[in-house]
């Protein structure tokens, strides 16, 4: 319950579920004219049986939660924009809460440099909105959450409105219900009956976080470590895309490089006029076997402990004639403390050195490699962390199944704070699917059982603490 310390901060009221994108822009913007009564109250009756007082405590706040999360869909905020109005739905909800509101404008270039950075896709410098929730007075617990604002781009395919939230059949349709608007609604409403229940709260992230997280996460999370911020765990409330909601934890995240690798090599001279295929093919360089003799001596030297992945391989350009410029798409996955500028660096040296090294008989071979697409490095928790443990713990209590490992994700933001603070961070969400298509949808049910799971592990971590394990 509040204390009398607390009255400076009333609860936040009530948003209405069904505001549609017209009736925000007759209202004057983002959050400003939202109807609103007391959150939480006048909220479903938990049912009997429910479990953990943190599953009641969110079921009271499950007509808050939809109605946040259908706020945040009717606002465009697609990746790569800025992102101003649906930060400002987030800023108006926790002005209501003992929160100190953090709003910066974050530009990626600015850390070109760090060895975090991943170069945002689609480009763009922004500024792009990011919003950081302090807790204020002695209710601090040493614990993280955040979220990303920022959507994919809606295509063909809808068979509803992308902005707005529609309910069917217990799923939650709309553009960002399951990645992400359903983790910032979830984390928002567990800080909320935080709150009310008299726990500690957390510090609470709306960021941009698709693309690569440069936007949003990386320059947060570089500024935390330059303030000392010392997060004994962190939660990305974010659901694994394999569409199992809880049943799957985010502990580890893969290192990923997309390489293109570009060859060129000759053409003999044309016996006959106008016919580039009369050229002896073996007085000509064959970019294509040079391409590969290429990959698979990467393979044997630098990328020997490494995955490799060839997804594309072109070359040529008409049948008999030798191929005399070759280009290959590669993924190469990685562990271990290496990052990716380290690999990059790395495998040009030694594609320069071989390609130098090849029979010319002619002209010369050269070849290109330049970073095309994802730029992560690896991170990971150990499974049998106390962290790990207790977080494991709530789910199960909540769920009623015991969560599993994922490990095959790549480029997910809890490396971040992995990397940069060295804390323990997890990644977990709602049943959803339909991921970076149209029809995207979360279950609302599993969307109410996160925000409990996020009560529970804040508490449980705040009050035996998250003690440190390894994490690289």
């Amino acid at each position: 319950m509040m204390s009398d310390d607390d009255q400076e901060f009333p609860l936040p009221r009530r948003i209405e579920r069904r505001m549609t994108r017209r009736a925000f822009a007759r209202a004057g913007g983002a959050g400003l004219a939202i109807a609103m009564s007391p959150l939480g109250r006048n909220a479903g009756a938990a049912p009997q049986n429910a479990g953990p007082e943190s599953i009641a405590l969110a079921e009271r706040y499950r007509e808050d939660l939809t109605a946040l999360l259908s706020a945040l869909v009717a606002i465009r905020s697609h990746t790569g924009e800025p992102a101003a109005e649906a930060q400002q739905v987030v800023v108006e909800f926790l002005e209501r809460l003992p929160y100190r509101i953090e709003v910066s404008e974050d530009v990626p270039s600015r850390l070109a440099d760090h060895p975090e950075f991943m170069p945002p896709n689609p480009p763009g410098d922004g500024p792009f909105v990011n919003v950081v929730g302090h807790p204020a007075g002695d209710r601090v617990a040493p614990v993280g959450i955040f979220a990303h604002v920022d959507t994919e781009v809606p295509g063909d395919g809808w068979r509803t409105d992308p902005y707005r939230m529609t309910e069917v059949e217990g799923r939650l349709h709309g553009l960002g219900t399951a990645d992400d608007k359903g983790g910032v609604a979830a984390m928002l409403a567990a800080a909320a009956a935080m709150h009310e229940s008299g726990g500690a709260l957390p510090t609470v992230m709306s960021l941009h976080g698709k693309g690569g997280g440069s936007r949003g996460s990386l320059p947060v999370f570089e500024r935390f470590a330059g303030q000392g911020v010392d997060f004994e765990a962190v939660l990305y409330a974010h659901p694994a895309e394999t569409g199992k909601g809880l049943l799957d934890i985010k502990h580890e995240v893969k290192g990923a490089l997309d390489l293109s690798l570009s060859v060129s090599g000759w053409r003999g001279r044309p016996l006959e006029i106008g016919g580039p295929d009369s050229a002896p093919f073996h007085e000509g360089g064959d970019a294509l076997r040079a391409c590969w003799s290429a990959i698979e001596h990467l393979r044997d030297t630098v990328l020997a402990d490494h995955e490799v992945n060839v997804g594309v391989l072109e070359s040529g350009d008409r049948v008999g004639a030798v191929p005399a410029s070759a280009r290959a798409r590669i993924r190469i996955l990685f562990r271990g403390a290496v990052t990716w500028r380290q690999l990059f660096a790395a495998l040009r040296d030694e594609l320069d050195a071989y390609i130098a090294g090849l029979p010319a008989g002619g002209d010369d071979y050269t070849a290109s490699l330049r970073q095309d697409g994802l730029a992560t490095n690896f991170g990971t928790v150990d499974w049998d962390s106390p962290a790990s443990r207790q977080l494991r713990d709530a789910i199960t209590r909540i769920k009623g199944t015991p969560p599993r490992p994922y490990t095959n994700h790549y480029a997910g933001d809890i490396r971040f704070p992995i990397r940069i603070l060295g804390a323990q961070a997890f990644g977990i969400g709602s049943l959803a699917g339909d991921f970076y298509g149209p029809n995207e949808w979360v279950d609302e049910d599993d969307l109410v059982r996160l925000t409990a799971v996020i009560v529970e592990t804040v508490r449980s971590w705040s009050a035996r603490g998250a003690t440190s394990a390894s994490s690289s």
